[in-house]
């Protein structure tokens, strides 16, 4: 027997039958879901009135009436063994006082459980084939301009609501916003089919819905679990299902689309977008990267840095980018002379920020491209003291050799001697630029394919460098080999 009323009769006759026993009551929720304890009042009464001393045993027909989720399952029942409360489940013949009551409840609920997901499978599948077919109704009877007609299966216009509706549309294409239409509809004594105010947030709902003019798109949002029961947006997690034509009507095709680009015209206002917006992602942590503009001592300075550094509660240890580099990475890994953004977003999908700093590139036909960081424009690096380089880096501009100097007591650079020599034939701005002894290490180590700076295979394998005004380093090798060093 599956009636609640036919339980009902037979507990009460049990109990009531059985020496022994006093009758507390029934606790029955009809027709409320037992994957979740939330809103099952009957429920939550029962285990109150367990507290309260007022049961020592609850009966319960099977597993899956007390709960579906496993969870619920057994904190309740540990709950209720330890106030001395004993709960038998008659179908599974399962007794929670008992030594081998908790192994087969955890057992049985997960099975329990397992059977609610696949009812709720079975379910959502009907309902999203019956969404292909066009054939399902809608749970929202009535929303302002429309009262859904069940006979006939469709939204049918209410004509005074309708010119609200109108109203909404035509002063939001007259460049009110959405909080002045509320205000204009509330003074005039307009209100929601519930009998309340107007509000921003709605209307925003309400002038974004395809309803108005005359289509149906089905499951915009789903439920994520059957456990949880909370709805999610779909965000193409599943297939959408969009009908053209389904009703009549209240305003034009044309009006809707004016509508819809009059509000991508003022979200473009509020949040702009830029060339790297939504290409960059985070390889640490998964978050995208945003744009970051600070200004200092009067100087203006744009970084790509990971959403997680700005969110309260959250940290990542990324790599940051100013956005003058990240452009001229892009150049480089598309083999341009500057950057273009058409062809940026023509080429490049996306772009990864790995852990050690690398980027990697998802090209537009499917193939990856790895820039790999040297990281090279830290403010400090690492202090070296070498020779290796004497004799083999000269400046490509004046031909004369590069010295090292000791900056600030223990910054080793490298410099072009003729920026100090009187009588040369050469603007300051043409010679090549300073380079701190490191960031030659890590470059020398890059161009010869080795994870570390090696003294000896530098010597015996680099013959010279010459360095360009633009701060590009031309590696001559002893083989006879020419590679160049593009900086970015």
């Amino acid at each position: 027997m599956h009636s609640l009323s036919a339980q009902i009769s037979y507990y009460s006759d049990l109990i009531q039958k059985t020496p022994g026993w006093a009758y507390a009551g029934v606790y029955a929720d009809e027709f409320i879901s037992g994957t979740s304890t939330r809103n099952r009042t009957e429920f939550q009464r029962l285990i109150e009135d367990c507290d309260a001393g007022k049961i020592d045993i609850v009966l319960c027909k099977s597993i899956s009436r007390f709960a579906r989720n496993t969870v619920d399952l057994l904190s309740t029942v540990r709950h209720l063994r330890d106030i001395g409360v004993e709960v038998r489940f008659e179908k599974e013949n399962v007794n929670s006082m008992t030594e081998e009551g908790e192994l087969m409840l955890t057992l049985l609920a997960v099975f329990s459980q397992e059977e609610s997901v696949s009812i709720s499978e079975n379910c959502k599948w009907g309902i999203r084939k019956r969404f292909q077919e066009g054939t399902v109704g809608t749970a929202n009877k009535h929303i302002l301009g429309y009262r859904f007609d069940e006979r006939q299966n469709k939204y049918v216009i209410i004509p005074e609501e309708a010119e609200i509706v109108r109203s909404i549309f035509s002063m939001y294409l007259d460049g009110l916003s959405l909080q002045t239409i509320c205000d204009v509809l509330n003074s005039a004594g307009r209100r929601t089919t519930l009998g309340c105010l107007f509000q921003e947030s709605s209307l925003n709902v309400l002038i974004h819905n395809e309803i108005y003019a005359g289509d149906i798109r089905r499951q915009k949002t789903f439920m994520e679990s059957p456990l949880t029961k909370v709805k999610v947006i779909n965000r193409g997690q599943l297939p959408q299902f969009y009908y053209e034509d389904a009703h009549e009507a209240i305003i034009s095709r044309d009006t809707y689309e004016r509508v819809k680009a009059e509000m991508a015209r003022r979200n473009a206002m509020l949040n702009p977008t830029y060339c790297f917006t939504g290409k960059i992602t985070c390889g640490c942590c998964g978050m995208p990267f945003s744009r970051n503009t600070r200004i200092s001592k009067g100087r203006r300075y744009i970084q790509w840095v990971c959403r997680a550094k700005k969110e309260a509660g959250m940290h990542c240890d990324s790599v940051n980018f100013n956005e003058t580099t990240l452009k001229a990475i892009c150049a480089q890994v598309l083999g341009i002379p500057s950057f273009r953004e058409e062809d940026f977003h023509a080429r490049v999908s996306s772009i990864t920020v790995e852990q050690n700093g690398n980027l990697l590139f998802t090209m537009a036909d499917g193939v990856t491209r790895e820039w790999e960081n040297l990281h090279l424009s830290r403010y400090r690096h690492t202090t070296t003291v070498t020779d290796i380089f004497q004799d083999k880096i000269f400046c490509a501009s004046c031909g004369l050799p590069y010295h090292r100097v000791k900056c600030a007591g223990k910054w080793i650079y490298w410099y072009c001697i003729g920026k100090k020599r009187m009588g040369t034939n050469h603007e300051p701005s043409r010679y090549g630029p300073n380079i701190p002894d490191s960031h030659l290490r890590r470059v020398s180590a890059f161009m010869m394919g080795t994870e570390e700076f090696d003294d000896a295979a530098f010597g015996s394998q680099v013959e010279r460098i010459n360095v360009q005004t633009d701060g590009c380093m031309v590696f001559l090798f002893s083989d006879g080999r020419r590679k160049q060093w593009q900086k970015t």
